[in-house]
């Protein structure tokens, strides 16, 4: 018996949703890394980094503790664990973001 055959349809709709938000995140963060690249300066080094945790780290996470505990490959106790790590990548990921806002606002400050 296959994992989809165990899922209800709207447990399949969110499963399939939830990888493809994952999918949609790294290719943000990606493009976000490109950019850095391009313009190799702190406060888009910060940006970047913010987007690839916001974007991609945190719902490649949430997606896959959530496959891990559907499948029964950890214990549901551990669901708790999962939700603060997530958190805690959204929550640095903001602070990146923020603090590349922080710089850009500076550098503009420091020029006039």
């Amino acid at each position: 018996m296959a994992l989809h055959d165990s899922l209800t349809t709207l447990e399949l709709a969110t499963t399939t949703a939830a990888a493809a938000t994952a999918l949609v995140g790294l290719y943000i963060g990606y493009q976000a890394y490109r950019g850095l690249r391009r313009h190799d300066s702190p406060p888009m080094r910060y940006l970047s980094i913010g987007m690839v945790l916001l974007f991609g780290v945190t719902y490649a996470t949430a997606f896959a503790g959530n496959a891990l505990l559907q499948a029964g490959s950890v214990p549901l106790v551990y669901q708790d664990y999962f939700r603060l790590v997530v958190r805690l990548i959204q929550l640095s990921g903001l602070l990146c973001i923020a603090y590349s806002l922080y710089l850009t606002r500076a550098d503009v400050h420091a020029n006039n």
